[in-house]
């Protein structure tokens, strides 16, 4: 049922970014900017937050959600989707490997529990290397050197996404906390 939810999750924050986010920042910025990276991508914070709370299993539904909004929502062809879809599932094992790394090599103290810290922190790892490799995927594709811009746009596109896709995490699980302490919601 969660791995169901993880996708279905997925596809709205993708459409809600589709249709607000990239449209707005097309308004500021060069079309073929935008098209390729935001500013603000939003599902970069599900992927993330899926992974860290369900674990390896997370990524087949992340995969197949990232396929089906690129196909069916992008217009994406089926290499283009499952190449860009497979480069999002390898920077979140990734950004999850380079946490680990220097957690084990005590470069910074982190307590056991899950707090928002660390998966801002594992988002952005799995930014760098998200960007690095997708802007060498666009500029093969393009038939283009590397472009600087482009991979700052990823960069933070998809650490401003998993701050404020944490901080809309948290919003809805202070609603839920909330709404069960309402005597209307409580089991009679």
């Amino acid at each position: 049922m969660s791995l169901v939810i993880t996708f279905l999750i997925y596809v709205v924050f993708f459409i809600f970014h589709k249709h607000t986010i990239v449209e707005f920042e097309k308004l500021i910025f060069a079309k073929e900017l935008v098209d390729q990276a935001s500013i603000l991508y939003i599902p970069h914070a599900i992927r993330i937050i899926a992974y860290f709370l369900l674990g390896i299993i997370s990524i087949i539904p992340i995969f197949m959600a990232q396929c089906f909004t690129y196909i069916f929502l992008n217009g994406s062809d089926i290499f283009h989707s499952v190449s860009l879809s497979s480069i999002s599932i390898l920077s979140i094992v990734f950004g999850f490997y380079c946490f680990n790394y220097l957690r084990s090599k005590n470069f910074f103290q982190l307590k056991s529990s899950i707090d928002w810290k660390k998966i801002i922190l594992i988002g952005f790892f799995a930014s760098l290397f998200n960007s690095s490799i997708s802007s060498v995927y666009f500029s093969y594709i393009n038939n283009e050197i590397i472009d600087l811009i482009l991979v700052s746009r990823f960069i933070v596109g998809d650490t401003v996404g998993i701050i404020v896709g944490m901080f809309i995490f948290i919003l809805i699980l202070k609603v839920i906390k909330t709404w069960k302490n309402y005597e209307v919601f409580k089991n009679r």
